[in-house]
C-alpha cells in the first residue's frame, strides 16, 4: 500500500481537516502556578468541547473542531485564547506561553491535579503525579489531529482492495499504521525545525530519568526528560493488532495504569478501549512532537500548520515501506536532534533537504503554491542556519533577557493585552454581525458545539448534548414564527395589531403613489411627521420632522421612502424621548435610549472634519460589526445639518452639539444609553403587550416617550413607533453609556433552559 496515492490527489489532500489540541498552563503575574480552580465561567470541563483540563488544575487544554484551512484553526484559537483570558484577567491570570515551566514550586503539593467530576480520572492523575513526577507533567505542547481528506483517501483504498479478501475498515487502518512509522521515521526533521524549550526550571526533575544533563538543549519537552514512559514500555508499530495488544499487556503488566498513558508522537485515534479500533478502524492520527511556539499567540504559527499539513502529505507520497527498525532509527535520531546544542549542526542535511525537496513538489502542485513553496524556502536557510530555527531564536532572546521566567511573562503580558483587545467582538469571527458574535462567544464559553453552517448569512448551529438549535443573526431562531416577522417587517399591519389591541401607536396614513403621498401635504404642512417605508429596518428610508416641513423637503422625503419601498406610511410625530425595549418571551430584558448621531463642535473644525474625528473612536465601525457605527456624510444627513442652517464645510461656534441624524438608529450613527432600570414599569408592560400581540418570543419596541420616569397622561403621552424582528443585541451587551446587558447570554439560554441552570449565574 505504499503506492497508494496519485499526484492528481494532491489537491483533494490538502483539504484533509486537521484539528489542534493547545495546552497552557494559567499562572500568576509573577509567574507563579494559578492555585485558583478552573472557571465555572467556561461551562463544565465534563461536556466542554472547547476548554479543558489537563493534567493540572491550573493546565487548560484549548480544542479546535477539525476544518480544512489553518485560517479557520487560527481563528477558533483566537476565540478560545480570548474567552480565558477574559475570565483569567478578573483573577490577576496570564496563559503561560512556554511548553515548559520556568517555575516549579518547591513545595509540590501545592500543584493540585485537576479536580475532574471522575473520581477514576483524578486518580489517574495522581497516579502521573506519583510515577512519573507532577514536573513531567507540567510540560505542554501542541497536539495535531489529522484525517486525511475520506473523499480521495477511501476511493483510493476501495481501488487497491478491490478483488481481494480484505475489508475496507482493515485496508484503512494499515495504512494509517504505515504512515505512523514513516512520521516517526522522519518526525526529528520538526524537532530540528519547530522545537522551542531549551530551558526549563533549574528544580525540573523526572522520576524516571532524573535532571536535565544541561539546558540549551533544542527540546527538552522532545528530549528523554520529557514525556517518556518505563523504557520497559517498548509498542511495535508493525500492525494496529500488534499495537493494541503491546499496550494492553503493559497495563495488565503495571507499566501503564491506561492505555491512554502510552506517550507517542503518534496515536491512533477513534475512541476508547484501543481494541475498539481492531473491528471499527481508525478514524484520524494524532501527531503530538510540537513544542509550543512562544512567539506566537496561539502556540503555533499558520505557516507552521500547513508547513506540518505539506511535510504529512509528502509522507504519503514517500513511496518505500517503513519497518520497526526504521522506527526506532527515527527515534534515536530524534531524541539526538532534541537534545544537541540549539546552535548545532543539523544531524543529517541530506535527508532534510530530500525532504524539503519532496515538499517543494508536493507544493508545486497547489493553488497557494507561490506561499507554500516560501515556507519551504525559509526552512531550506533554517537547515544551514540553527540560529533561524525557532528554539534558536527563543534561545537568543532568552540570552538578551534578565531571565528564562521574565522573558515567559513579559510574552504573556503582551498576549494577554492582545487577547483581550477590542473585546466586543470574538476573535476570529469578526467576519460575523456584532450580535452573532455576542451570541457565538456565551455559547462557546458555556461548552455548546458550534458548527458555522454559511458565514456570511451569519448561520450556526448549535448542539448541547442531544438538543440542536439553528440560529441566524444572533436571535432568529425556531422559537418565533415566520408571520410573527411577517408582522414586524410590515408597519402597516404592525400599528392595526397594536391599535386593535389597545396599544397607542402614532395616527398617519399610507400610500402607494408618489404623487398621492405629495399631495397629502397641506394636511400636515404644520405638524412634525414621520415619513418611513412600510417595510424596513435599522432606520432604512425614515425622514423624521420634528417640526413643520417645507414642500421641497417634505416631497424629497416621500422619494427617499419610495426607494425603499413601494408603500409609504406618513405619521405624526410624537415628542419625547425614543427608547429600545429589548423582549424575549414576554420579558424585558433591557432598555436604551438612543440618540440620533451628533458631534460637539470646537470652533475650529468644519462639520465634516469633526465627523472625520468621531468616526475615529475605537468603538466605531463598520454598521453590526462594531458598538458604533460610522457617522456618513450623504442626503440624510445633509437634510438634517440644513434644518440647523449648517453644512458640512460650516465651522459651528464652541460647544454646540450638531445632529446629523433625526432618527436614532445605532446603524445610522446614534448612540444608545441604558435605562434599564430606571424607567417606569408602566411602559415595560406596554412594551410586553406589544410582543405578545405581535406572537414574537424577540422584539425589540421602540417607544417614544414624552417623560418615561412619569405615568401616561394627556400631558405625557406614549406611542409604539415600530416593532422590531432579530432586534440588535449589542444596542445592550455595549451600550454607548450605562450598564451591560448579557443579552447574548439570554438567547443560549432560551434555546437551551439547561445550561441556565448549570451555568448558575450571568456575566
Amino acid at each position: 500500500m505504499t503506492d497508494l496515492f496519485k499526484k492528481e490527489d494532491i489537491q483533494l489532500l490538502w483539504d484533509s481537516t486537521v484539528g489542534i489540541e493547545r495546552e497552557t498552563k494559567r499562572v500568576n503575574e509573577d509567574g507563579t502556578i494559578s492555585e485558583n480552580p478552573h472557571s465555572d465561567q467556561w461551562g463544565h470541563r465534563s461536556y466542554h468541547p472547547y476548554i479543558l483540563t489537563d493534567f493540572a488544575e491550573a493546565q487548560l487544554e484549548l480544542i479546535t473542531p477539525p476544518l480544512k484551512s489553518s485560517e479557520e484553526v487560527q481563528n477558533w484559537l483566537a476565540a478560545s485564547h480570548q474567552i480565558v483570558a477574559t475570565t483569567n484577567d478578573e483573577h490577576g491570570e496570564l496563559l503561560w506561553p512556554f511548553s515548559t515551566p520556568a517555575y516549579i514550586p518547591e513545595d509540590r503539593d501545592t500543584v493540585k491535579v485537576a479536580q475532574l467530576s471522575d473520581p477514576a480520572e483524578v486518580a489517574y492523575r495522581e497516579h502521573l503525579a506519583e510515577y512519573y513526577g507532577k514536573d513531567v507533567q507540567l510540560i505542554s505542547g501542541i497536539h495535531y489531529n489529522i484525517e486525511f481528506n475520506p473523499q480521495i483517501m477511501d476511493q483510493r483504498i476501495e481501488e487497491t482492495i478491490a478483488g481481494s479478501d480484505t475489508d475496507f475498515k482493515t485496508a484503512k487502518s494499515a495504512y494509517y499504521v504505515e504512515f505512523g512509522r514513516r512520521y516517526l521515521r522522519y518526525r526529528w526533521l520538526l524537532t530540528y525545525l519547530n522545537s522551542a524549550t531549551p530551558y526549563v526550571s533549574d528544580n525540573y526533575g523526572t522520576e524516571l530519568y532524573g535532571q536535565p544533563h544541561k539546558q540549551g538543549m533544542r527540546s527538552i519537552r522532545q528530549s528523554r526528560y520529557g514525556y517518556r514512559n518505563h523504557p520497559e514500555v517498548q509498542v511495535s508499530f508493525n500492525s494496529l493488532e500488534e499495537f493494541v495488544q503491546d499496550i494492553e499487556r503493559y497495563v495488565e503488566e503495571d507499566y501503564l495504569m491506561l492505555e491512554k498513558e502510552f506517550y507517542s508522537d503518534v496515536r491512533f485515534r477513534r475512541g476508547a478501549p484501543l481494541r475498539e479500533m481492531l473491528d471499527d478502524g481508525i478514524d484520524y492520527i494524532e501527531l503530538r512532537n510540537f513544542d509550543i511556539n512562544p512567539l506566537h499567540p496561539y502556540g503555533m504559527t499558520t505557516e507552521d500548520m500547513d508547513f506540518v499539513k505539506l511535510f504529512t502529505i509528502a509522507l504519503l507520497f514517500k513511496n518505500e515501506p517503513t519497518t520497526m527498525d526504521d522506527v526506532n532509527y527515527g527515534h534515536a535520531l530524534n531524541q539526538q536532534t532534541a537534545e544537541e546544542d540549539v546552535l548545532a549542526p543539523i544531524a543529517d542535511k541530506d535527508e532534510a533537504y530530500m525532504l524539503l525537496d519532496l515538499m517543494t513538489e508536493m507544493a508545486a502542485e497547489l493553488p497557494n503554491a507561490d506561499y507554500l513553496l516560501q515556507i519551504v524556502d525559509d526552512k531550506r536557510q533554517q537547515i544551514e542556519r540553527p540560529e533561524l530555527t525557532l528554539s534558536g531564536r527563543v534561545f537568543k532572546n532568552v540570552q538578551t533577557a534578565p531571565s528564562f521566567l521574565e522573558y515567559g511573562i513579559e510574552l504573556a503580558k503582551e498576549y494577554q493585552e492582545l487577547y483581550l483587545k477590542d473585546n466586543y467582538t470574538m476573535h476570529g469571527f469578526e467576519n460575523f454581525e456584532l450580535s452573532t458574535q455576542d451570541v457565538l462567544k456565551e455559547a462557546m464559553r458555556l461548552g455548546v458545539k458550534i458548527d458555522v453552517i454559511d458565514a456570511v448569512d451569519n448561520f450556526v448551529r448549535f448542539t448541547f448534548k442531544d438538543q440542536v438549535h439553528y440560529v441566524r443573526n444572533g436571535n432568529m431562531t425556531s422559537l418565533d414564527s415566520l408571520v410573527s416577522y411577517f408582522m414586524m417587517e410590515n408597519k402597516v399591519v404592525t400599528k392595526d395589531i397594536l391599535d386593535e389591541n389597545g396599544i397607542a401607536v402614532p395616527q398617519g396614513e399610507q400610500f402607494n403613489l408618489a404623487e398621492k403621498a405629495k399631495q397629502y401635504y397641506p394636511l400636515v404642512k404644520d405638524m412634525p411627521i414621520v415619513v418611513k417605508p412600510k417595510n424596513t429596518n435599522y432606520g432604512i428610508g425614515i425622514t423624521i420632522f420634528n417640526h413643520p416641513a417645507s414642500q421641497e423637503d417634505y416631497n424629497a422625503a416621500i422619494d427617499f421612502a419610495f426607494e425603499k419601498d413601494d408603500t409609504v406610511l406618513v405619521e405624526e410625530f410624537i415628542e419625547g424621548t425614543e427608547l429600545r425595549f429589548y423582549i424575549e418571551n414576554g420579558e424585558v430584558l433591557a432598555i436604551v435610549e438612543r440618540q440620533p448621531a451628533f458631534v460637539t463642535a470646537d470652533g475650529k473644525h468644519t462639520v465634516s472634519e469633526l465627523v472625520d474625528i468621531e468616526n475615529k473612536h475605537p468603538l466605531r465601525g463598520k454598521a453590526h460589526f462594531a458598538p458604533l457605527t460610522w457617522i456618513a456624510k450623504g442626503r440624510e444627513e445633509e437634510t438634517v445639518l440644513k434644518d440647523q442652517d449648517l453644512t458640512f464645510d460650516s465651522i459651528p461656534e464652541d460647544g454646540r452639539k450638531v445632529f446629523l441624524r433625526q432618527n436614532s438608529n445605532i446603524s445610522t450613527g446614534g448612540i444608545s444609553i441604558d435605562r434599564t432600570d430606571e424607567v417606569l414599569e408602566e411602559y415595560k408592560i406596554y412594551a410586553a403587550e406589544a410582543a405578545k400581540a405581535l406572537e414574537s418570543y424577540y422584539c425589540g419596541v421602540d417607544m417614544m416617550i414624552g417623560d418615561w420616569t412619569q405615568p401616561v397622561s394627556e400631558e405625557n403621552r406614549y406611542a409604539i413607533i415600530e416593532a422590531n424582528f432579530n432586534p440588535m443585541i449589542t444596542l445592550h451587551r455595549f451600550p454607548g453609556i450605562g450598564q451591560e446587558r448579557p443579552i447574548g447570554l439570554h438567547v443560549v439560554y432560551a434555546i437551551f433552559p439547561e445550561l441556565k441552570e448549570l451555568d448558575g449565574k450571568m456575566k
